[in-house]
């Protein structure tokens, strides 16, 4: 059953007879006559009562006119729908984050978009850069805020970098290197707490290079799958730590942060996508996140 057939039979109920009918619509009479006893066969019943000068509905023709109007409006919705959602004005997104990395610009790009898009219902996921990679392998998040591509991600995924951290020396607060720059020469006699390679492989590699450009091996005696647990493990006394800076807003009271000199380790924080799943929704986030790029890394000291 077309639509345009119950266009017409809506017409000639509105207009009276097939001519008006075809004059509003901009066919023949002819024409609206005939796709309208197309519809009648269609249905199995005669729904127009061609018997006097104006045209009239049967009974059954005003019964099926009821449930052909609101078919034409459920269907003028849908198009509606499609042609927003084609616009990346309706629809969802959902969003990979993890909160010390992206908490200086996050909650603001949200917001903004927020304004921007209010038909858009978003979904934020707290997930650390792995979680997020997998998540965007699999469809379960649009975009992500994580560390830059890594093998083997990167041959899939599409990422732009937004800044670089630097990364910094983490003490227990009594500490004889505490409250001064350090350089890495320094901790060559010092016990390395590490955040384990699996969750930041770039930073584990970096680290090790580091200190064998410096003339040694770390001394790694623990590692932790979560930055927090790093921090509450040096102020156990348990080592010292190379932490990206911003990994200070989960800072413990019994550790100092201090500056690494010369500053040449850094965690890079990028915006990643699939490319598979990129639509008008996607498009206009990242279009934001691009506008914002210049904020965003003066926000965080770049």
């Amino acid at each position: 059953m077309e639509l345009r057939h119950l266009r017409y039979l809506c017409a000639v109920a509105d207009y009276g007879t097939f001519s008006e009918a075809g004059r509003q619509l901009h066919v023949s009479q002819s024409a609206i006559s005939e796709q309208i006893a197309d519809l009648e066969r269609e249905v199995g019943g005669t729904l127009v009562d061609r018997s006097s000068s104006r045209t009239r509905l049967t009974p059954q023709g005003r019964l099926f006119l009821a449930e052909a109007r609101k078919t034409l409006i459920a269907a003028d919705h849908a198009r509606e729908v499609m042609q927003r959602s084609l616009l990346g004005e309706v629809g969802s997104l959902s969003i990979g984050f993890f909160l010390w990395g992206a908490g200086g610009f996050f909650a603001r790009i949200i917001r903004d978009y927020r304004k921007l898009h209010p038909h858009i219902k978003l979904s934020l996921h707290e997930l650390r850069t792995p979680e997020q990679m997998e998540a965007l392998v699999n469809g379960k998040i649009d975009v992500g805020f994580a560390r830059p591509l890594e093998a083997p991600f990167d041959r899939t995924l599409r990422a732009e970098l937004l800044y670089r951290d630097p990364v910094v020396v983490v003490l227990p607060r009594d500490h004889p290197l505490a409250g001064s720059p350090v350089s890495i020469d320094a901790l060559a006699g010092e016990r390395f707490v590490l955040c384990d390679r699996y969750m930041t492989p770039a930073l584990f590699d970096g680290i090790v290079a580091l200190c064998s450009s410096a003339g040694f091996s770390p001394n790694i005696v623990n590692t932790s799958a979560a930055w927090s647990s790093v921090l509450t493990l040096v102020e156990s006394g348990e080592g010292i730590a190379l932490v990206p800076s911003r990994v200070r807003y989960l800072k413990p009271p019994g550790v100092v942060i201090s500056p690494l000199v010369p500053q040449s380790l850094y965690m890079g924080l990028s915006v990643v996508w699939n490319p598979q799943n990129e639509g008008p929704i996607l498009q206009n986030f990242l279009r934001l996140v691009r506008e914002n790029k210049d904020r965003i890394r003066r926000t965080n000291g770049n």
